[in-house]
């Protein structure tokens, strides 16, 4: 499409961008392209948010405009329950589900409407705030 901007003489033009148009329609129509805006590659970025994915290009943009790397997210617990090895395993309304690594206490128990708190740590691992208490580890299992 953008290089129909060059063609000079207008009927021409129009020709050109009709054609590109049409297969730019088929392709979206075939599943061979797919067009997101931001809202939605924020949304997947944020579905995804936990899990140790390729490196793929694919939410980023041209130049200066790619989408910042989302670091923290915020969230409301949906379940909580001690899980076999002694910690926490929490369930956000949005489904992602964490569970604590290591034995780290948790002084006032999370349960169904507590607000979690998730951000990235070093070396690929992740701290979760219960209600805003001190931070445990964490990792994302489904």
């Amino acid at each position: 499409m953008t290089a129909c901007r060059a063609i000079p003489e207008a009927a021409a033009r129009l020709a050109c961008y009709d054609k590109a148009a049409a297969e730019l329609a088929a392709a979206d129509a075939s599943g061979e392209i797919v067009v997101l805006d931001r809202q939605k590659v924020e949304s997947v970025k944020r579905e995804a948010f936990g899990f140790n994915l390729p490196k793929l290009d694919l939410f980023g943009g041209k130049g200066g405009d790619a989408p910042a790397s989302l670091d923290r997210i915020e969230g409301v617990a949906k379940q909580a329950w001690q899980n076999g090895a002694g910690g926490w395993t929490i369930v956000l309304e949005d489904g992602a589900k964490w569970d604590q690594v290591g034995r780290d206490p948790v002084r006032r128990a999370p349960k169904a409407g507590s607000k979690i708190s998730i951000r990235r740590a070093s070396m690929g691992s992740f701290f979760l705030n219960v209600d805003g208490q001190t931070a445990i580890r964490a990792r994302r299992i489904d």
